[in-house]
């Protein structure tokens, strides 16, 4: 029944979203009289959220900053283990981050497509047998009435052709993790995803908004990987740059 009334809860939005669009004011500005309809945006933000995308001379695996002649740190931390690639198309920060938390704490549905699609683009043409969102707790999914990551699978689905899949589940009700020191991130995931699907011999990509510490993603794909899966990527629309 949790399940049944957090997709009707879902629905309803959607079919506010449709019938009363947001589009007259930019997404990240709430500029009312330039924004476009293909986007949300407003030029001067779209110009904007160019600056924060990732840049080129970051880390080709897991998209960390990297000193020039210096292995990458991050990789080599356990947080990579059982993730094969990270892809990303933005640093998480200024407009980047006025998208994010339109989508996830506002029930904005216009920026999932525009999200989803910098995350295909992102994607470097790899072959995928499954998208699979990062899942909340039926808790957290009853108080917000939608799960943002699936909302990115969705579009990025759309963008692929690549299926999505609920291969996890979120058993374990914990503190959200932007509110977790960094230290603790891990133990706060701990043991909190099981499968509610068979992953056996799939290249699984693994979906969240936002890359911070990478617990959360270390955590599902050692539950996927250890259930069968073949591989684990993880896209997420944001990675988080951390000074030092």
């Amino acid at each position: 029944m949790a399940q049944i009334s957090a997709w009707l809860r879902r629905m309803g939005k959607r079919a506010a979203n449709w019938l009363y669009p947001r589009a007259a004011n930019c997404l990240c500005c709430g500029d009312p009289r330039n924004a476009s309809l293909e986007d949300c945006l407003c030029d001067a933000c779209r110009e904007k959220l160019k600056t924060w995308k990732v840049p080129p001379q970051a880390c080709d695996r897991c998209l960390s900053p990297v000193a020039k002649g210096k292995p990458c740190a991050f990789c080599a931390s356990p947080m990579m283990k059982p993730i094969e690639a990270v892809f990303s198309p933005y640093r998480f920060g200024g407009e980047v981050r006025q998208l994010i938390h339109a989508l996830k704490f506002n029930a904005c549905g216009e920026a999932a497509p525009l999200l989803s699609r910098a995350m295909a683009d992102a994607l470097s043409r790899r072959e995928f047998d499954c998208i699979v969102p990062v899942p909340l707790h039926e808790r957290r999914l009853r108080q917000r009435g939608f799960n943002q990551a699936l909302l990115l699978c969705e579009g990025l689905s759309q963008e692929t052709g690549v299926p999505v899949r609920e291969l996890l589940r979120r058993d374990r009700y914990r503190k959200p993790q932007s509110r977790t020191p960094l230290k603790r991130r891990g133990e706060n995931v701990s043991r909190a995803f099981s499968c509610q699907g068979d992953p056996k011999g799939l290249r699984v990509l693994l979906v969240d908004d936002v890359r911070t510490s990478g617990s959360t993603a270390h955590a599902c794909a050692k539950t996927l990987l250890k259930a069968g899966a073949e591989s684990v990527c993880l896209c997420t629309a944001a990675v988080v740059y951390r000074r030092g």
